[in-house]
């Protein structure tokens, strides 16, 4: 066996890899916190800068020597794969990829360059959300709406585009369309696996999903004084005067005071956010991305959040969302092979969507606000929990269907599984909301990830809830998030990861129970 030849390979490959890599995560840090031309030519500039290092046909012909005789160890037999798999990639498909870059970087910028108009004045996104929890009048939502849906109108065309390009590099690399590409060959996740968990979530959550929607409905139409069969797509988001969460951001003064109580719920678990390498850009300005993001620059030393807060629940939602990926990285051990210090996309999420979860979990808006009503906001939880889930599984069936023909009507497509999985009456106009997902642009196949880390979330705060009480008045927390997950990295496989975290094998039982 090879072993011990191939990890000098490996290692000596990845002290000329690192540092750029690390440039080019900056480099695409910048690009989204300030949108310019300048700055995505610096992006495209530190990407081919990484792409090259993977031309290196003397490095790729020693690793394809060492696959013949085999590796003994597991684990280093997919590093090497891996890596075998990233320098074919170059080697064969150069072209497709560049162009695929260039692809996706000008629909970024030209999506993150676009300026909502609402009666003639620019308006932020995060402005459009307050309009469509806040705001009843109906002349104003259709308009809200209606600029957040001509942000899609602008690129969808472009994304279509794109689609298609990829399907063409999928096909090159012997799969039927990018999606079961990107789902084998990027997330190794099976699709007969990922589909079983599908219709189990759906069929298991189906019943009391369709019990939530027709309240919601029933409760959203009365706000309007209309009929529930005569709701259209810009009457949902409104908070209802019963909803618990519109009494919450009441209560919440300033997004200054949300990054507060989010770095406080950190503090509580062990994470002084003020001392440690995180970067922060929080606030909406022109030329910016408008959504949310954490930039994993380097395991252990460099993590980023862009995000657009405003003082709601969401906002506080987003940020302990990001800084939960930004504890992860930052938690991660450096003594690891620089292979493994990065995180399984599943679990990370899963650890950020807990984060996310711990306004409504735990008790860090107490003395924030009144006791009833935070009481009815955290038992409104379940509801919040079926309706991702299902939103979640609408995302994956539309994407997976839009790579299986991407020359369909997309709005119709969008349109028809909306109403099959949200509940949605089907008397909407045809439009390009689809565009507006931004996943689908910069994170292809992605959703899944969201989905699969809703199980493990579940499964994981079950575990640690019973091990800690609650995570945020237990300083604790940190340590043992740290020694018994994050550090691990990559190293051992996701599904051993998981059984070795929560103590048993994933599945979809601990969330289920948290829906009854």
């Amino acid at each position: 066996m090879r072993d011990n030849e191939f990890i000098k390979i490996r290692d000596e490959f990845n002290e000329v890899l690192k540092p750029k890599a690390i440039k080019a995560e900056i480099d695409g840090w910048n690009f989204y916190t300030n949108s310019t031309d300048e700055n995505r030519e610096k992006l495209e500039k530190s990407q081919e800068e990484v792409f090259k290092l993977f031309r290196n046909e003397d490095i790729h012909n020693k690793l394809k020597d060492i696959e013949k005789s085999g590796l003994g160890n597991k684990h280093l037999a997919k590093q090497l794969k891996k890596l075998i798999e990233a320098f074919g990639e170059e080697s064969n498909s150069r072209e497709y990829k560049r162009a695929l870059h260039e692809k996706v970087n000008a629909i970024l910028s030209k999506y993150s360059k676009y300026v909502p108009m609402l009666d003639n004045k620019e308006i932020s996104h995060a402005e459009l959300s307050k309009i469509t929890q806040r705001e009843k009048n109906i002349d104003l939502r259709i308009k809200a709406y209606e600029a957040k849906v001509k942000g899609g109108d602008l690129i969808a065309e472009d994304l279509v585009s794109l689609v298609k390009m990829r399907n063409e590099y999928a096909k090159f690399k012997g799969y039927n369309n990018f999606f079961e590409y990107i789902l084998k060959d990027v997330y190794d996740v099976d699709s007969d696996y990922l589909q079983n968990l599908l219709d189990e979530v759906y069929n298991n959550a189906k019943e009391i999903n369709i019990k939530f929607q027709n309240e919601y409905k029933k409760k959203l139409a009365n706000e309007y004084g209309i009929e529930a069969k005569d709701l259209r797509a810009y009457h949902y988001g409104l908070l209802l005067d019963n909803n618990p969460a519109k009494t919450v951001n009441e209560s919440l003064k300033t997004k200054e005071q949300v990054v507060e109580l989010s770095k406080k719920a950190f503090l509580g678990m062990g994470y002084d956010i003020d001392k440690m390498p995180i970067m922060l850009d929080l606030f909406p300005r022109k030329n910016k991305n408008t959504h949310g993001f954490c930039f994993d620059i380097e395991a252990g030393k460099d993590a980023r959040i862009l995000a657009n807060l405003t003082n709601t629940t969401e906002s506080i939602n987003a940020l302990c969302h990001e800084l939960g990926h930004s504890v992860y990285i930052l938690g991660i051990s450096s003594e690891l092979s620089y292979s493994d210090q990065t995180a399984y996309p599943a679990v990370t999420e899963a650890v950020a969507m807990m984060m996310g979860d711990l306004e409504q979990k735990e008790d860090i808006l107490k003395g924030i606000v009144a006791d009833e009503a935070l009481n009815k906001y955290k038992k409104d939880f379940k509801k919040s929990e079926a309706s991702f889930i299902t939103r979640n599984i609408f995302y994956i069936a539309f994407e997976k269907q839009m790579y299986e023909n991407p020359d369909q009507n997309l709005q119709q497509l969008w349109h028809n599984l909306k109403v099959k999985y949200t509940g949605t009456n089907n008397n909407d106009k045809l439009n390009n909301e689809w565009a507006t997902i931004p996943h689908f642009i910069s994170h292809p196949g992605y959703m899944q990830n969201y989905f699969r880390a809703e199980l493990i979330k579940a499964q994981m705060y079950k575990h640690l809830h019973k091990e800690l009480g609650n995570i945020t008045e237990n300083k604790n927390t940190a340590n043992y998030l740290n020694n018994n997950l994050f550090k691990y990295g990559t190293s051992l496989e996701e599904n051993e990861l998981i059984e070795k975290f929560t103590g048993e094998p994933l599945s979809s039982k601990a969330f289920c129970e948290s829906l009854t």
